[in-house]
């Protein structure tokens, strides 16, 4: 019976561990597209951040960081790139459509009568951040707004 060379068992052995390296190294990434954001969206939170000068001349009215009027948001991103925001304050229920697309992890969004905002989806993909810088004025109290959405 004849027996294989060294030569051919070194190759095989390192032909294996080739092979082993790729399957398992390209199976550790994870796709990321703009599927992940594809569904229901609930605001969890809503906050304004008030600029010093305001929060020093507002005699303890303002804060650093306030919570904004509570209301029920839910953002429903569709495959084909539209979206509908339906908002519930108390018996009141409006829904607005939109687009979206998806860079990275940023989101834009375009809904019908607003300026286009951006939010960042977290790594997890669970919890998108929308913050939107407030433009500066005289009269100007609130700096940025910032609206947390949660994946449901």
């Amino acid at each position: 019976m004849k027996t294989a060379s060294p030569i051919f068992i070194t190759f095989k052995f390192k032909a294996l561990v080739v092979v082993t390296c790729f399957v398992f190294g390209f199976s550790s990434f994870t796709k990321c597209d703009a599927q992940g954001i594809v569904g229901n969206w609930k605001q969890v939170s809503a906050k304004m951040f008030c600029t010093p000068d305001a929060v020093k001349n507002s005699h303890g009215h303002l804060q650093d960081v306030m919570e904004m009027p509570k209301v029920e948001a839910v953002d429903e991103f569709k495959e084909d790139n539209t979206l509908i925001e339906t908002i519930t304050s108390g018996t009141t229920k409006t829904s607005t459509s939109g687009t979206w697309t998806m860079s990275g992890k940023t989101v834009t969004v375009s809904i019908t009568g607003h300026k286009p905002m951006s939010g960042i989806v977290s790594d997890a993909g669970n919890t998108l951040i929308y913050t939107v810088e407030m433009p500066k004025s005289e009269h100007m109290r609130v700096s940025r707004r910032e609206w947390t959405f949660s994946k449901i």
